[in-house]
């Protein structure tokens, strides 16, 4: 699109957004419930949804359990790879893990938030 354009409500399950992120080709939001939602590139699996699929909608990253039961206040993107930060202070990655993107030992990309 050429224009700004809004994002309809129930994209976010109607849920304020209160941040938006976005990577080299992917598109993080937090909304004011604590939930991630993510669209885009899904290459490497920075958007965390268990796989490398593209999403041309919104998708919420799985529950507040995928978070360790907490929810999610801040999110930044990277160019294939994505943090997310949890109210209980606790650092999320996921997406590709080369050159220690996601500070997890080994190399391996990661399809889930860890």
């Amino acid at each position: 699109r050429l224009v700004p354009t809004l994002l309809a409500g129930e994209a976010l399950g109607g849920a304020a957004a209160v941040l938006v992120a976005a990577g080299g080709m992917h598109t993080v939001v937090v909304t004011r419930q604590g939930a991630l939602w993510v669209w885009g590139r899904g290459l490497y699996g920075q958007l965390g949804l268990g796989d490398e699929g593209n999403r041309l909608a919104p998708e919420r990253v799985g529950s507040e359990e995928s978070f360790g039961g907490s929810h999610v206040i801040t999110a930044h993107c990277g160019l294939n790879h994505t943090l997310a930060i949890t109210k209980d202070g606790a650092l999320w990655t996921f997406g590709i893990g080369t050159d220690g993107a996601l500070d997890h030992t080994g190399r391996n990309n990661r399809l889930v938030p860890t």
